[in-house]
């Protein structure tokens, strides 16, 4: 039976004969009913038979994911064309990174109402840094605290205003970085760190922080250096480091701490440029495969912000995938990193991250079996988007709108 696009959310949707991922272990059931009444998942059987009404699909063949999270991304720079992208691609929740609060907070009220199509959003507002040189959009959405009580003021007021998180950058200043941390577990409001140039990661673990962003910040001052030559030699003595004694007591001690890490290893990947951008990449993912083996839990993010750096939103979060899986992840690894870990990154594994009666309809169903290939994500039948049905044409047709692939 082909379903209608766009199904209501009042009403029931039956998906008969689906098979699901259980991402928690790696189970894959065997052929399942999947009830889905408004918003929420109600019902996982072999035997339920749909209520009069509700609309009824066939999904043998097809397997059921948790929707994918990308846990880095800048909706402000990119603008609302992102949005129809990430959900044509499966990508149903986003933890945005730095951006204008208020422009986020419309978007979000849109996609709650019904009237724009888009992923959850969890945002920070504003960037938290120091002084440095920024263009005009990029400044219209940064705080620059001068001093201690500045920087402790700045994060009672985004408490206030809804912020769900803190987003600490390069250039803030150690002081000040730990004011921040400080006021903010009083808050009780979580951050998260693009490492600043003057706090070693191993002092940044130690205040804890809930997630550390992008390979490249472990490298510290070195990755800000402008000049190439300079830069270029320090970066191979702090990556002889990073892959030492050294990464492993920061692994040990990130674990410990729960700390989430989002290597953002596709941002790396796409940039161009300099051969030390172009090389940085791989030269980085040893570093994501001694962390991982070391037990921190790994968060997918793309860090698609301008369009003019070519990181693509949606379509590059499966790049992320497959970089995971190089790394030395196993596909299993890999879709726990875009769906059970962000949810427990957000405090939100009451309501999303797995397939579970009770949990928001927020799913993916695939033509094929992404535990045998982490790239059958791309492979995208229809998703369902609190509990709204999108089929293929309808998938195809937001991605005409919004100028994708």
């Amino acid at each position: 039976m082909v379903l209608k696009q766009g199904l209501a959310q009042n009403r029931q949707l039956v998906l008969q004969h689906v098979r699901v991922i259980n991402v928690l272990n790696g189970g894959l059931s065997g052929e399942v009913t999947v009830t889905i009444s408004g918003n929420r998942i109600t019902g996982i059987s072999k035997t339920a038979r749909p209520l009069p009404g509700a609309t009824v699909m066939d999904a043998k063949g097809k397997y059921l994911i948790p929707g994918l999270w990308d846990m880095h991304v800048h909706l402000s720079y990119y603008g609302a064309g992102a949005l129809p992208m990430l959900v044509a691609n499966g990508i149903t929740g986003v933890r945005d990174m730095g951006g204008d609060l208020g422009q986020i907070d419309q978007w979000r009220a849109a996609i709650a109402a019904g009237t724009l199509s888009g992923p959850r959003i969890k945002r920070a507002g504003p960037f938290i840094d120091g002084p440095k040189s920024m263009n005009a959009l990029r400044a219209s959405f940064t705080c620059t605290p001068a001093d201690e009580a500045a920087v402790r003021l700045l994060v009672d007021s985004l408490q206030h205003a809804g912020a769900d998180f803190l987003k600490v950058h390069s250039r803030l200043p150690h002081a000040l970085f730990l004011a921040l941390v400080d006021q903010a577990r009083k808050q009780h409001i979580p951050v998260a760190v693009h490492l600043p140039r003057d706090v070693p990661p191993q002092e940044a673990v130690l205040t804890g922080i809930r997630s550390i962003e992008h390979t490249e910040s472990l490298l510290g001052d070195v990755i800000y250096n402008e000049e190439e030559a300079a830069r270029e030699q320090h970066t191979a003595a702090a990556l002889k480091k990073l892959y030492g004694g050294y990464a492993r007591q920061l692994a040990i001690s990130m674990a410990a701490k729960q700390i989430f890490y989002d290597p953002t290893l596709i941002s790396l990947y796409r940039l161009r440029g300099t051969a030390y951008e172009e090389t940085l990449g791989p030269r980085l993912l040893p570093v994501v495969t001694a962390l991982h083996q070391a037990g921190v839990k790994l968060l997918t993010g793309s860090d698609f912000a301008w369009k003019e750096a070519g990181i693509r939103p949606g379509y590059d979060l499966h790049g992320e995938l497959a970089l995971f899986c190089k790394a030395g992840l196993s596909p299993l690894e890999a879709l726990q990193a875009a769906t059970i870990h962000p949810a427990e990154c957000l405090y939100m594994t009451d309501s999303v991250g797995v397939v579970e009666e009770g949990k928001i309809a927020d799913l993916v169903i695939l033509n094929a079996n992404p535990l045998k290939d982490i790239r059958h994500t791309k492979n995208i039948y229809a998703v369902i988007l609190n509990g709204r049905y999108l089929g293929r044409d309808t998938l195809h047709a937001m991605l005409g709108k919004a100028g994708g692939e």
